[in-house]
């Protein structure tokens, strides 16, 4: 998958060279975090910002851990509970969880969706990494064959 989805990224170079615009939004969203300096400790607002709502008015960290007890942030009847959803991003930051505080890449992709990792691991390390190493290396390329990077191909 990796080989195809830097196939569609040639092809967007290609146009961008050429004063075209490409709509392939998975390079032109990392373009433009790479472009802005995005920090990134989290891959998501999950538990943050974004709550999952069960049909019985339970609030979870997002809508993949509805009906999990475990990642349960509350109820709409009694409120967020504030200390089990600080322990819960505390964990999850990427300077706390392995191999993340060690990847050059964790700051990029934040660790990795939150659900996933708990349930399946990280077998996707190895493809986010590779993706984000062909972003930062699309970036620099079209920085000296555009002189108008980015300019308005990353709104």
């Amino acid at each position: 998958m990796l080989e195809q989805m830097i196939d569609c990224g040639h092809e967007f170079e290609r146009h961008c060279v050429a004063g075209r615009r490409y709509p392939f939004a998975n390079l032109v969203d990392a373009l433009r975090e790479i472009h802005r300096g995005t920090h990134r400790p989290y891959p998501c607002g999950a538990g943050a910002g974004y709550f999952g709502v069960s049909a019985e008015g339970g609030l979870s960290a997002c809508h993949r851990f509805v009906g999990d007890a475990e990642m349960a942030m509350g109820s709409l009847s009694t409120g967020f509970d504030r200390r089990r959803q600080a322990d819960w991003l505390q964990a999850r930051h990427v300077h706390r969880q392995e191999p993340c505080k060690s990847c050059w890449a964790r700051y990029l992709c934040g660790g990795g969706c939150h659900h996933e990792v708990i349930h399946r691991g990280r077998p996707a390390c190895n493809y986010i990494r590779g993706w984000l190493h062909y972003c930062l290396e699309t970036y620099l390329r079209l920085s000296g064959q555009c002189p108008d990077w980015p300019g308005d191909r990353l709104r």
